[in-house]
């Protein structure tokens, strides 16, 4: 990932305001602590966005743009892998693996601006305009994509609100470790999320997930390598 110098004034500014937003409300963070940041003048936020409100829609317009990645790998991860699995319970068992085990690398790897996890929560907890942002343009995409799973293995059409809701849990326990990073390092006695504690997280939440989709009976399948 290129340093904060090496990117335009525009995203410079986006990716030192989004961290700032993630820290505390929007309410509480200053155009001129952003300014000074981000190393520009005041008049560079109303030049490039408008006022305080524009730069923070193009926060989440940006987390939206970054996140197509995983959007467009998983959408074809599945597209290929169910055509193939059928009604193989294992493979479908395989699959569901293959996406915890990326969701949590996405979630948790530093070069993915575990900010972004945070201001995402903030955003969930007390919504704006920018939510419909965030559900239009990436959480409902995600939710949808990872129902086609659920649906398949569950043995219910994939808008069933059981399909919705365990989705939604899904997505939520990935997550929930990045959104609460101090409080997982502080519980386990973790200096940092590297490969090892990531994989411990994995050996815990894996297993309670296939057993809670009725897929106990493939606890024993081995990590595979990522689909991103």
């Amino acid at each position: 990932m290129p340093d904060d110098q090496e990117i335009s004034v525009p995203d410079r500014m986006i990716n030192i305001a989004g961290k700032l937003f993630a820290a505390r409300s929007f309410d509480a963070v200053s155009t001129r602590e952003i300014a000074t940041a981000a190393s520009v003048n005041l008049s560079a936020i109303s030049y490039h966005f408008g006022n305080k409100e524009g730069l923070y829609r193009a926060v989440f317009k940006k987390i939206v743009r970054d996140l197509k990645p995983a959007r467009v790998n998983l959408g074809l991860f599945l597209q290929n892998g169910m055509s193939e699995a059928g009604d193989d319970r294992r493979e479908l068992a395989e699959m569901m693996v293959r996406i915890i085990s990326d969701l949590l690398d996405n979630a948790l790897a530093p070069e993915n601006l575990s900010w972004r996890m945070r201001l995402i929560a903030r955003e969930m907890a007390a919504p704006t305009e920018c939510f419909q942002i965030l559900l239009n343009g990436h959480l409902k995409i995600m939710h949808d994509l990872s129902g086609m799973l659920i649906a398949k293995i569950m043995g219910e059409p994939a808008s069933s609100e059981t399909v919705r809701l365990t989705a939604q849990a899904l997505l939520h326990l990935c997550s929930q470790y990045a959104i609460n990073e101090q409080l997982v390092k502080s519980r386990l006695e973790w200096e940092n999320f590297g490969p090892e504690e990531i994989g411990k997280i994995k050996k815990a939440l894996i297993p309670l997930i296939l057993r809670a989709l009725n897929l106990g009976e493939h606890v024993d399948i081995v990590l595979v390598p990522k689909w991103r």
